[in-house]
């Protein structure tokens, strides 16, 4: 069995945010993604700051999970199939992974950030509800009932990332939102608020 401190669900904008700075602050991430981000396909992606010129959704992911790398997270091309809360190997998670031939492994980890809207299942397996986010006007995305900016749920250590959290479905929002999650876990295990300075 393999273990993180963090274990991250989808690699889109808001999933990749959280790793980048739950890896810098030190804590052994790992971001389980199967590359259905819906910022992938995007063209032209024009309202991310930084990119007067536009860049393609894919380019924008590719440069995200680079620097994710940089500061150590790992990004595994799998899916969570399963996820149970309860001390497993010193962890509070434990959680079942599938590569894409479909062979299944386990994985623990203290912390689980779930950033994809797309799988849903581990939310199942604890427990906590969704519903249709009003944020979103096509009614297709959903968030879970009663979350909040923080991306804190009524499981502890399981926190939800970007659309999930009830955010528009606007990038800059769902990165901003993501490293929220990721501050609040960070701040949460070192006993106060982190800041990241860059020099």
């Amino acid at each position: 069995m393999n273990s993180a401190d963090i274990a991250i669900i989808g690699g889109g904008i808001a999933g990749l945010s959280a790793a980048i700075y739950t890896a810098e602050a030190g804590f052994s991430t790992v971001v389980f993604d199967q590359n259905k981000s819906q910022l992938r396909p995007i063209e032209h992606v024009q309202n991310y700051p930084g990119f007067p010129e536009a860049i393609t959704g894919d380019e924008l992911l590719s440069r995200m999970r680079k620097q994710a790398e940089s500061f150590g997270a790992e990004l595994k091309k799998e899916k969570v199939a399963a996820v149970k809360a309860g001390e497993t190997n010193g962890s509070r998670f434990l959680l079942t992974v599938a590569d894409a031939e479909g062979n299944e492994r386990s994985f623990s980890a203290n912390y689980v950030i779930a950033a994809s809207n797309i799988n849903k299942k581990p939310l199942e397996d604890l427990g906590i509800e969704t519903e249709v986010s009003p944020a979103v006007p096509s009614g297709k995305i959903s968030r879970i009932k009663g979350g909040s900016w923080s991306g804190e749920t009524n499981v502890p250590g399981f926190y939800v990332a970007g659309l999930l959290s009830g955010v528009p479905t606007q990038s800059i929002i769902a990165a901003g939102q993501g490293t929220q999650t990721a501050m609040e876990i960070i701040s949460k295990e070192k006993g106060k608020a982190h800041v990241w300075h860059d020099s």
